[in-house]
């Protein structure tokens, strides 16, 4: 469930008044108006912070009676997309290009941590000895690269079609083959069976598709570690977020099917952080991150209004 990633690709704000400046002032009024306005993030206490987060995630559970965070609809996109997870030119381009962000950032991230083995972080392979759960895997465009560094990989996605793709290209590199393992299910499945706790946990792109973001922020802290470290890049709740992400990106230049985000589901950057407090982690790094369409390029950005990765590691 990863496909906000694309959505960035109009990540500055000059790119973005471009774009804007050339649509016809009538829809642009209308755009504007009808953008929801931003929950604040500038609230006086944590609580107020805190019980927001738990009236929207009110009220979600499964058949069985559990709460849950899997939405059918959401996983739905990403099952349609089975055939396409390594194309290089096709839907999941930008995702392939991301990973020059994502995978310096989780490695860099671990070795500062000091998690990381010291034998190892001068080598080729500096993440051995590592093991690290990727939440919403999709076809394994992540958790390839981290296996060939080294590390032991369990990628875990709720569409059944992704892990088949996933397992069937991991197959043709066996370096890859013996690093990684594909399972079926939702984070909250996998915590309630899985019997150990990983070095790090990713959640890329996954976070603005899922119901009850507390429960599976909550859920995915479970399974860390205390030392570990939690990997998230996610859409920011924002006007910009509003325009560059959904209009623009979905309705001007379709660069994904209309309807692929929904802007009630983003979290804002400052209230995100203050979820993880809550469950027991410290920040590390926050970065905002760019796309250029015309070169395929990911870039780190101080601004932090559309797309954004936060590391943070659990405190022991």
């Amino acid at each position: 469930m990863m496909l906000g990633r694309i959505t960035s690709c109009l990540a500055t704000r000059g790119l973005q008044r471009i774009l804007i400046s050339r649509t016809p002032a009538s829809v642009e009024r209308l755009q504007w108006s009808s953008i929801p306005r931003e929950v604040s993030t500038s609230m006086s206490t944590f609580q107020q912070h805190e019980q927001s987060i738990q009236d929207e995630n009110t009220d979600f559970t499964a058949g069985n009676g559990k709460e849950t965070t899997y939405v059918e609809e959401e996983v739905a996109k990403f099952r349609l997309m089975a055939s396409s997870w390594w194309d290089p030119h096709g839907d999941c381009k930008p995702l392939h290009s991301l990973n020059k962000l994502r995978v310096s950032m989780i490695c860099d991230g671990l070795i500062q941590s000091g998690i990381a083995k010291p034998e190892y972080v001068e080598g080729p392979t500096p993440l051995k000895g590592l093991k690290i759960l990727d939440v919403g895997c999709g076809g394994g465009i992540l958790c390839e690269p981290l296996a060939r560094l080294g590390a032991s990989v369990v990628g875990l996605d709720a569409a059944e079609e992704n892990i088949t793709v996933a397992k069937l290209h991991a197959e043709q590199d066996p370096k890859v083959h013996r690093n990684v393992e594909y399972l079926y299910g939702t984070i909250e499945e996998h915590a309630e069976t899985v019997n150990v706790s990983y070095d790090a946990v990713i959640a890329s792109e996954v976070l603005e598709h899922v119901e009850s973001t507390d429960l599976f922020l909550s859920t995915c802290a479970q399974t860390i570690k205390p030392g570990g470290s939690f990997f998230i890049t996610t859409i920011n709740k924002t006007p910009f977020s509003w325009v560059g992400g959904i209009a623009i990106a979905e309705y001007v230049l379709h660069l994904l099917p209309p309807g692929t985000h929904d802007w009630n589901k983003f979290i804002p950057r400052q209230e995100l952080l203050f979820v993880l407090e809550k469950y027991g982690f410290v920040t590390r790094l926050v970065h905002g991150m760019g796309y250029n369409p015309l070169t395929n390029n990911w870039f780190w950005l101080s601004d932090t209004s559309i797309n954004y990765a936060v590391h943070c590691v659990k405190e022991k």
